[in-house]
Formats: C-alpha cells, sequence, structure tokens
C-alpha cells in the first residue's frame, strides 16, 4: 500500500464523509432490503402531463436499454443501471419487472433513481407501483450516502422528493420533507455559480439537472409549493448546459462523461423551457449564435471559444472537480476538444471503464488526454478506480477578444512534486481556420510529451493540416469513447521534448 498516497487522499475528506463512512459499511454489512409493508397508496387525479415531459420519459427508456446492453453483464455497473427502472418509460402498458431479486436494488443509489423513474411512470398513469415505490424510497431513507456525498446525496434527496410527490400519507410526507431538507442543504453546495455542477462533468450534470426538474414537476403535479431554490437554481443549471451545449447537440467530456450515461442536453433544455425554467435558442430576446464568442465559465474552470459557424472549441482551465469527492477526476489539466463546422474533431478520450483495471488507469490518465505530460507522471494522482490524491490546481491567466481571433491563457501546478516545481501554462489562440496551441514549461527538468487525438473518421472527411514541433502520429492505434465501452478509431499525434528549467512548444491546426 503507498500510504502516502493514501494520506493524500484522505487529507481531503469532508468530515461528513469520515463520520459516516462506518455506518456505511455497517448498513451495508446487515444486507436486508426494505419491506414493502403497508405502503402509502399512489395520488390520483394529476393534470395531464405537458408533451416535453411525456417525451422525456419516453427517451429516457429508449437510452436507459441501450445503456445497458453496452455494459458487461456480471458488472457491478450492469447491475445498478438493471436497478434504475428505465424499462418503465411513459407506455403504462408495459410490464414493470421487480428489481429487487438482486441484492444491489436496495443499495441507496440505484434505488433513488428508480424511486424517481417509478414516480415518473405513476404521473403518467401507470398502477400497482406502490410497493415498488416504497421499497426503493425506504432504501434511501435508510441509507442516505453521507459516506459519499457528491451526486450520490443529491440523488437520493430527488428520489426521496419524487416519490413523496406522487404518494399521500405520513411516510410519504417524510419522503418529501426528508428530501427537501437535503435539497435545501446540497444544491447551494454542488451547483457553482455558473451553474456547473463541482464534480465537473456535463453527463452527471445533465443527469442531475434532469431529477430536479422531474422533481419540480411531479411537485407541482401534486400541488405542493416548490421552494424557489429548486427554480433558480434549475435556471441556472440549464443556462449551464445550454452554454456548453456543442453544435452537434453533445458536450465536453471532460473528466468521466459519456454521450450515453445522461439524457441528450437538447431533451433537458426542451424540459426546462416546458417549464418555463428556460428559454430556447432563437426564441425572442436569446442570444444569438453566430459570430466569434468566447464565454468564461469562471466557477467551473471551462472556457467556450466559438468563432462563427468553423469552429467551436472547450478548454478545460479550471479545479479537477470538486474538494472533497473527485471520483470522476480525469488527470487532465488544460486539455481541450474542438469541433469544426459542426463535427467533433480533436476528441477527448471518454471513458472505457468503471472498475480498477489498465482500462480505467488509461481513461483517467494524462496520457490519454489533449494536454503536456511531464516526467511519464500524471497532472492529478488519479488511482484505483475514483482516488485522487495531489490535485491539478488550475487557473486563467488571460483572455483577448478580437476581431479576427480568440485566445485563452491558462496555467497548471500539477507537477509542482517533480524536480524544479514547473508549471504548465498553455495558449490557445483561435480563428475561423485556424488554432494556435502554445505550450510553455515554466522550471524543472524533466521529459515533455504533447499529445493530440483526432477523431479518425473527422480526419478523413475533412482536410486538417498539422504543423508543430515533431508531431508524429503514434504507432499503436488510437481509440476514443464518446459512449461507454463503444470505442470509435483515432489518430493520435505526439511531439516530445526535455524540460532543462524550463521549455516551449506548440502546434498549429488549420483546416
Amino acid at each position: 500500500m503507498n500510504l502516502p498516497r493514501v494520506a493524500r487522499t484522505l487529507a481531503q475528506l469532508h468530515p461528513v464523509q469520515v463520520l459516516a463512512r462506518p455506518v456505511a459499511l455497517g448498513g451495508r454489512a446487515l444486507g436486508r432490503g426494505p419491506t414493502a409493508a403497508l405502503a402509502p397508496r399512489l395520488r390520483s387525479g394529476f393534470a395531464p402531463p405537458n408533451a416535453p415531459f411525456v417525451a422525456f420519459a419516453e427517451s429516457e427508456r429508449v437510452r436507459g436499454r441501450a445503456r445497458l446492453a453496452a455494459i458487461p453483464e456480471g458488472s457491478l455497473l450492469h447491475a445498478y443501471e438493471r436497478a434504475y427502472g428505465y424499462e418503465l418509460g411513459a407506455d403504462p402498458t408495459v410490464p414493470a419487472p421487480s428489481a429487487w431479486d438482486d441484492p444491489v436494488a436496495s443499495h441507496p443509489f440505484p434505488a433513488s433513481v428508480r424511486a424517481r423513474r417509478l414516480a415518473v411512470a405513476a404521473r403518467l398513469g401507470r398502477s400497482g407501483l406502490s410497493a415498488e415505490l416504497a421499497r426503493a424510497c425506504r432504501a434511501v431513507a435508510l441509507g442516505l450516502e453521507l459516506h459519499l456525498l457528491a451526486n450520490h446525496l443529491l440523488e437520493n434527496a430527488i428520489g426521496l422528493v419524487c416519490g413523496g410527490a406522487v404518494a399521500r400519507g405520513l411516510e410519504a410526507e417524510a419522503w418529501w420533507r426528508l428530501g427537501s431538507r437535503l435539497l435545501s442543504w446540497q444544491l447551494p453546495e454542488q451547483f457553482l455559480d455558473d451553474g456547473g455542477h463541482f464534480e465537473l462533468s456535463a453527463s452527471y450534470h445533465l443527469a442531475l439537472t434532469a431529477g430536479l426538474l422531474e422533481a419540480i414537476e411531479l411537485s407541482q403535479a401534486a400541488g405542493r409549493e416548490v421552494p424557489e431554490l429548486w427554480r433558480v437554481t434549475a435556471q441556472k443549471a440549464l443556462a449551464w448546459a445550454a452554454a456548453v451545449r456543442a453544435p452537434d447537440g453533445t458536450y465536453p467530456l471532460f473528466n468521466d462523461a459519456a454521450l450515453d450515461s445522461a439524457p441528450e442536453i437538447d431533451s433537458v433544455l426542451a424540459l426546462g423551457a416546458a417549464l418555463g425554467l428556460h428559454r430556447a435558442a432563437g426564441a425572442p430576446g436569446a442570444p444569438p449564435d453566430d459570430g466569434p464568442a468566447l464565454l468564461h465559465l469562471a466557477a467551473t474552470g471551462w472556457v467556450i471559444l466559438r468563432f462563427g459557424e468553423r469552429a467551436w472549441l472547450a478548454f478545460d482551465a479550471g479545479m479537477d472537480g470538486a474538494a472533497y469527492q473527485p471520483g470522476h477526476v480525469h488527470a487532465d489539466a488544460l486539455t481541450f476538444e474542438l469541433w469544426l463546422e459542426g463535427e467533433r474533431a480533436v476528441v477527448d478520450y471518454g471513458v472505457s471503464s468503471y472498475i480498477a483495471d489498465r482500462d480505467r488507469e488509461e481513461t483517467r490518465a494524462t496520457r490519454a488526454h489533449n494536454t503536456v505530460e511531464l516526467g511519464g507522471a500524471d497532472s492529478s494522482e488519479v488511482w484505483s478506480s475514483f482516488r485522487v490524491g495531489r490535485r491539478a490546481r488550475a487557473q486563467v491567466r488571460r483572455i483577448d477578444r478580437a476581431p479576427l481571433h480568440l485566445a485563452v491563457e491558462a496555467e497548471h501546478d500539477g507537477y509542482r512534486f517533480l524536480p524544479g516545481a514547473p508549471v504548465h501554462r498553455r495558449e490557445l489562440e483561435l480563428s475561423e481556420r485556424e488554432l494556435v496551441i502554445r505550450d510553455e514549461i515554466v522550471g524543472g527538468t524533466t521529459s515533455a510529451c504533447s499529445r493530440l487525438r483526432l477523431d479518425a473518421a473527422a480526419l478523413q472527411r475533412r482536410s486538417i493540416a498539422l504543423e508543430g514541433v515533431q508531431l508524429t502520429p503514434e504507432r499503436s492505434p488510437g481509440v476514443w469513447y464518446p459512449c461507454f465501452r463503444q470505442p470509435r478509431a483515432a489518430v493520435v499525434f505526439s511531439g516530445r521534448g526535455e524540460v532543462r528549467d524550463g521549455w516551449r512548444g506548440g502546434f498549429r491546426l488549420r483546416w
């Protein structure tokens, strides 16, 4: 065991996580699933739901089925997602199978998601769900994931609110009140000033935003007063989602993010618009989406550069995830993705595994991202499946908006543990037909390797010229994972150099 690494990891935990860990372990050791006895009755007489709400429920059924098919059977992730209840959808005639044959269904996180899907199905007219809903909400209430916090605890809260909204009686009221209290605590904690979720993954952001929107709709339908905090948070979260929406309707894959692991971004925005919480692009008063523009999501640390219809770039120039829950962090400081004429061209590696194996190591490693690796080490100390010790600290140094180009400069200190404490500085300059990347290593004595990953199909379809410091294609075939465990071919270029009390490098893309 690497005790210094473990110590660096534990030092970042929240006190609540430490205190709640023995309780969580004790509850898991008991291993008893919740009972369905004396389940609260479901409400009836809901007003008809709007079309986007129905469409969203059905799209989640389709997505959930496809996602489950891509996950290896026998894995914990497969068991979790099998218990989510996505098969319920919007059609009340489709049978709702029980998930309780697997003990994993009693784990609070899958029970939270299932409670939400059951509540939506009840809202859409499906009957006979009271026992299933009771078991799910009871599993959540008895096993709140205080030892994890972050998206797990927020899903716990949303599941309880949704279940309490569609049921009636004292127990249902307790679910709703407990979930509401948790939301009052966690929404300001987890959603940043710019609207982004603090784990800095667009996938988790969309999943949680969708859950919050469903909680708002279900509470309104039940005649409950929706706290203003929920609405304000949802509005900011939707604005953030619109800001990071790429031209092809997807989003950046920084950190743990995959296009099949969350609702489609346009579906979430449509649901928000139907609830009066978001103004769709093209609506009266909406900002124009043409011409050069630069948006700095300061709290998230992402910078979006757009040059008309030609180019759209996302730059990760912020901190590596939530301070006390960095489980979905990648060692990708100062990485970027680039879309050309609406198509993703420079790509993130994506996610190939969630278990502690070589694929997971590759998923999170600096060498898998479009940035500079020093000394063969990772910019953040990622290890095991979801652990992080030493963390990179990044910040934007300069932003430049000009008629013919957009530029941003940032730096990070993730390699401060190497001799000479080198700092990586990167400048990206985007114009209509060109991207220039300038890298500088300040201080230190080590080796440097800059990498660039391009989608192989995009590279074949369009003319992209690459110039730089001896950038050459790597010999081994490259891949990237836009969806979980579903590889696509990539071409990876690399350029190497020696740092001697500093180093300068970079490259240029023309199209």
